[in-house]
């Protein structure tokens, strides 16, 4: 058929078209659609374009914008600045009474010679022979009934004694001494005025610490414990070894002397114990996990 309608230029002869024997593919139809249309099919001989090369580093945005993710769960440093500080109040009270009671245990241990009429009692341990009679306990009457309540509490004193040199080893090798570090527990400087020498501390710092102080709190609840076992032991055995001394003997001689064994180790268990308290409470609030914000 030939156009009627006017056209700018002749046309041209047209393109040899293939043979109609041969189809031609699928793949190259597709040039000749309509660029209106969209391709719904491509080619499955195309080659697909090679991959870029180009090292292209993205620019880094704000922390403000974007945070920065590492782990979900993150867990807080456990700040490390925790040290243990007792007053020379408490040094002074373990250097009197570890004397006090290894010379007490010696004497425990090598009855009969150490008591009135031994070998050994003079003259290392000659006020036992008046103390003997104010404490039956530590006289002739329980050695001869072979009571054990004695060897017993002489034996606790060997552990408690061990531990509190050791403690004192551990204050003194490790720690240090601050004039200006107020010692844990002690009255304040200022009103000891010419005793503030009390009221300074030694302090030791890190994993020392916690050993020391958990060392320190035990071994001075042992001692209260030991001390009240040994009260209790007189007041179920209606004052058996002590019921026979006048009040004010009783009290220079035998209440006054063993409640320092009540007193100053319970001043040491609740010092220390606010010590292992306060560890505590910074170790928890340090180590909780928490998650950060996305």
């Amino acid at each position: 058929m030939v156009a009627t309608r006017n056209h700018p230029k002749d046309f041209e002869p047209p393109a040899p078209t293939e043979s109609p024997t041969k189809r031609p593919p699928r793949a190259d139809t597709t040039a000749t659609e309509s660029p209106t249309k969209r391709v719904t099919r491509t080619s499955e001989t195309t080659t697909p374009p090679p991959p870029t090369t180009t090292n292209h580093t993205p620019k880094p945005t704000s922390p403000a914008t974007f945070p920065r993710r590492t782990h979900s769960l993150t867990t807080r440093s456990t700040p490390t600045t925790w040290s243990h500080t007792p007053s020379n109040l408490t040094l002074l009270w373990l250097a009197i009474s570890l004397p006090l009671v290894i010379w007490d245990t010696a004497y425990v241990f090598l009855r009969p010679h150490s008591m009135p009429g031994g070998y050994l009692h003079a003259p290392l341990w000659t006020p036992y022979a008046l103390y003997g009679t104010v404490d039956y306990i530590y006289g002739f009457k329980a050695w001869d009934a072979r009571n054990g309540f004695t060897m017993a509490q002489g034996t606790i004193n060997l552990f408690e004694t061990v531990a509190y040199m050791v403690y004192l080893y551990m204050m003194y090798a490790y720690g240090e001494r601050e004039e200006a570090t107020q010692g844990r527990g002690a009255p304040d400087q200022e009103e000891l005025r010419g005793w503030r020498t009390l009221g300074q501390s030694r302090t030791v710092h890190g994993d020392v610490a916690v050993k020391a102080v958990l060392l320190g709190y035990s071994t001075a609840f042992l001692t209260f414990t030991k001390t009240v076992l040994y009260w209790l032991n007189e007041a179920f055995s209606g004052f058996d070894n002590i019921g026979h001394n006048s009040w004010s003997r009783l009290v220079f001689l035998w209440i006054i002397p063993n409640g320092a064994w009540l007193v100053l180790p319970a001043y040491m268990i609740y010092v220390f114990g606010q010590e292992i308290l306060q560890a505590l409470q910074i170790a928890t609030a340090g180590g909780k996990k928490y998650r950060e914000p996305r």
